[in-house]
């Protein structure tokens, strides 16, 4: 579902955020009737415009070094900037890594002097909400914010493929982690986040393969290995 424009940058939601609202809706409407609905989609909504942002922070940074985002797409346990490339050096992806997590808590900052002049409880529960989104999302489990943080630090003493390689290795462990967690204490955000990197880290392992590969065969295109094409 297409939501807005910003910049040139679909920003839409997924259909399965539907299913969180209702479920959300239902445990208000038990709790305190139509006024619990009412505060509960409120909240969501404050919520989600606050992930909409964050995603935003990441791609508006990648536009000052000239990269693109396709779209941003909002998912029930966070969202997705599909940028559609990689930064040129480390000190760009450790900007654009960080730019999410600092919108997070500029938002907690003014919902919080908010609630300071107000008293507001909503406005607190927005605050707190925010400086967990971005302390969370700060976590180094590849290829959530603090992962690329991560990896772009060791990128600058290991080179890009290393660095990748082990911040893989280090996200399926957090993956692991979280899907273990969110099971024994049944936390249903913590599982979508735990399934959630262990097939986006799937995909990352892929396309360094993909990549590795492809960089072998620019160095030696007719080499002895069983997968080089041999001239004639």
């Amino acid at each position: 579902m297409h939501l807005a424009t910003v910049r040139g940058i679909p920003i839409r939601l997924h259909w399965s955020f539907f299913v969180l609202v209702a479920l959300f809706s239902l445990g208000g409407w038990q709790a305190a009737g139509a006024t619990g609905v009412v505060g509960t989609l409120g909240l969501i909504t404050a919520l989600f415009a606050s992930v909409a942002l964050h995603e935003l922070g990441h791609a508006l940074t990648a536009e000052r070094f000239g990269i693109r985002t396709a779209h941003i797409t909002l998912y029930p346990f966070g969202g997705v900037a599909a940028i559609e490339r990689l930064p040129s050096n480390p000190t760009q992806e450790l900007a654009i890594a960080l730019a999410g997590p600092a919108v997070n808590f500029v938002l907690s900052a003014i919902a919080g002097w908010g609630w300071g002049a107000t008293g507001s409880t909503v406005l607190l529960t927005l605050a707190t909400l925010n400086l967990l989104m971005g302390v969370f999302n700060l976590i180094p489990a590849f290829p959530m914010d603090g992962g690329r943080v991560l990896r772009a630090l060791l990128s600058q003493r290991m080179g890009h493929w290393r660095a990748t390689d082990l911040a893989i290795r280090i996200g399926r462990g957090f993956a692991w982690f979280f899907l273990f967690v969110g099971v024994t204490m049944w936390m249903p955000s913590l599982l979508m986040v735990g399934v959630f990197l262990h097939f986006a880290l799937t995909a990352e392992r892929a396309q360094l393969t993909r990549q590795a590969f492809a960089q072998w065969r620019h160095r030696d295109p007719f080499g002895s290995g069983r997968w080089s094409p041999r001239p004639g």
